[in-house]
């Protein structure tokens, strides 16, 4: 019995699949060279203007492993839920995230330590709503705030707080 047959799962899809087109969109590539980590000025620079081209769109949805099962909440009581599997449990490698910067990828692993598994994979669910798609919609941008979160630049002290230690 596989992983997932014993999770009863039934379908495992790529989301580049034809049924869900509509959710995958190309991919952008944000930086030309990799941001590892936020030593000097020039980084913390293109840090920051990396964070702001990146949006939810901005994710390539071909490196995301999406996996569903019957719901246990609100999508799992559906009238049709021998048809419908509700729940998304997305799945989303780490190591292979290149498009991410090194720094954000490091600290997305410290802050996501408890959702990610042996193989380096995030895992994120959803069974929020009766929609699969909804559901897919919902993982995705959990996705994004958290690489969001990751991936903030720390500010430097204020000009008050710097006029106030030069007083010192």
């Amino acid at each position: 019995m596989s992983l997932f047959q014993s999770r009863k799962c039934l379908t495992v899809i790529n989301v580049v699949s034809p049924l869900y087109k509509h959710l995958g969109i190309s991919f952008i590539n944000l930086s030309r060279r990799p941001i590892s980590s936020l030593d000097t000025p020039q980084d913390v620079e293109r840090a920051k203007r990396w964070l702001k081209k990146f949006t939810k769109d901005s994710i390539p949805r071909d490196s995301l492993d999406m996996s569903f099962a019957r719901s246990s909440g609100p999508g799992g009581q559906n009238f049709f839920s021998q048809i419908v599997n509700t729940k998304v449990d997305l799945r989303f490698n780490l190591g292979q995230a290149h498009w991410i910067p090194e720094y954000a990828r490091k600290q997305l692993a410290i802050q996501k330590s408890n959702k990610i598994n042996k193989k380096n994979e995030l895992i994120i669910t959803s069974d929020k709503t009766r929609s699969q798609v909804k559901n897919i919609e919902d993982c995705i941008e959990k996705l994004y705030e958290s690489i969001v979160e990751a991936a903030q630049v720390p500010e430097g002290p204020s000009e008050e707080t710097l006029q106030r230690i030069e007083k010192l």
